[in-house]
């Protein structure tokens, strides 16, 4: 297989025909893997994964069902075959777990805001909006404020189903997750910020810092109008900007505060905070958020790295890319794209069920959304069908 590098574009920035046809191919081996590969006479989980779906639960979007499962669903559009559905097992597994609050966190990755949504997305809309009645009853609806465990994440998801239901009860219940958000901010000059309440530790990024809540701050700002979220979304982006380290390319990020690494990633790290950028310059129309976005994404692009994964891989920053692409209509982002999509290649385990990812650490097949195939497939999808990104774009009227 020939690698999808800057070598084999053609002149002018257009790809041959063979670089996609090869993304399209993998999707169709990814997918093709999940349908033979799930195992439905287990509990604790329905495809291969990270360890840490042991340790949180089988359906969650990050680690359980509900990513491969958007994948499948995904990789049949990027086919050109519509929407597939789920095999009726599958769907009967996850539609059979049992779900309450006493198990599953709120959060969007981990927990039951990310699920209700993935539920929907999949067809099962009542399902969906069961889950979200549920979650609003957890006592642990505000303990973490982040996007990727927290409020914002289920604040987002809140807003996301207000917009495809037209409800206001979802409404109601996003304005509640920003109230909160306002009401626990610690100040830092003009800038505000929210420690983790999981380590004591001040974040940075787009899952556990400020870039993320400052996204669903912008959203809900968006929707209702209230200049309160607009000011603590402005104040949010700017408390990470100013905690950047600068460096020869561009801007870099800590994962924590006194860390001693910095980190090119989607779930901390420059690619996280690049994606807010470009929705802040784009929803905004301020270009001092897209010239640091520019900055940002020159620091964050890599060929190389260990991991292809999402969160902490190459694919996250590959999404990145492609929303630099989607903001600027400059082709020399969708080319960055493709770099990182034929590296990605480069790690495919194929044999006779398909085509799988290793996981994090390289030493074990993984589908799950958050580190294997279903995050990667994800973005080579999207690399072959442009559109909205997944848990993170809104529908707008």
């Amino acid at each position: 297989m020939q690698p999808l590098t800057n070598d084999t574009l053609t002149a002018g920035g257009s790809p041959p025909a063979h670089p996609d046809a090869e993304v399209r191919r993998t999707l169709g081996g990814i997918a093709d893997t999940l349908l033979r590969t799930h195992n439905v006479r287990r509990t604790d989980r329905l495809w291969p994964a990270d360890y840490t779906v042991f340790t949180t639960n089988p359906l969650s979007v990050a680690y359980g069902a509900c990513g491969p499962a958007l994948l499948l669903r995904s990789a049949a559009g990027a086919q050109g075959s519509g929407a597939a559905a789920l095999p009726a097992e599958v769907a009967s597994w996850m539609l059979s777990r049992p779900l309450g609050t006493d198990t599953y966190p709120p959060g969007l990755y981990v927990g039951l805001a990310g699920i209700a949504w993935a539920f929907h997305d999949l067809g099962w809309e009542d399902r969906g909006e069961a889950v979200m009645a549920m979650l609003h009853t957890s006592p642990l609806l505000y303990d973490e404020p982040g996007m990727l465990l927290g409020i914002a994440g289920w604040g987002l998801a809140s807003l996301r189903f207000h917009a495809r239901t037209g409800k206001q009860v979802y409404l109601d219940r996003a304005v509640q997750a920003g109230d909160e958000l306002l009401r626990t901010a610690r100040q830092e000059g003009d800038t505000c910020y929210w420690p983790s309440a999981r380590d004591a530790s001040v974040h940075y990024g787009y899952g556990h810092g400020a870039s993320g809540i400052a996204l669903f701050l912008l959203h809900l700002h968006l929707v209702t109008g209230d200049a309160r979220f607009r000011s603590y979304a402005v104040r949010a982006l700017e408390f990470d900007l100013a905690h950047a380290s600068e460096s020869g390319l561009g801007l870099q990020w800590q994962r924590v505060r006194d860390d001693p690494v910095v980190y090119p990633y989607w779930i901390h790290g420059g690619a996280g905070v690049g994606s807010v950028l470009v929705r802040f310059r784009d929803l905004l129309g301020i270009e001092r958020y897209g010239d640091l976005a520019r900055r940002v994404a020159d620091d964050t692009f890599v060929k190389y790295t260990y991991s292809p994964g999402l969160f902490e891989g190459m694919a996250g920053i590959g999404e990145f890319m492609l929303d630099m692409y989607s903001s600027t209509g400059e082709r020399a982002y969708r080319d960055r794209a493709r770099d990182i999509a034929g590296t990605i290649l480069w790690f495919r385990v194929e044999n006779e069920d398909g085509i799988a990812f290793p996981g994090r650490w390289l030493n074990r097949i993984a589908h799950d959304y958050a580190t294997g195939s279903a995050g990667i497939g994800m973005f080579l999808s999207r690399l072959v069908t442009p559109g909205r990104r997944a848990f993170v774009d809104l529908d707008r009227p």
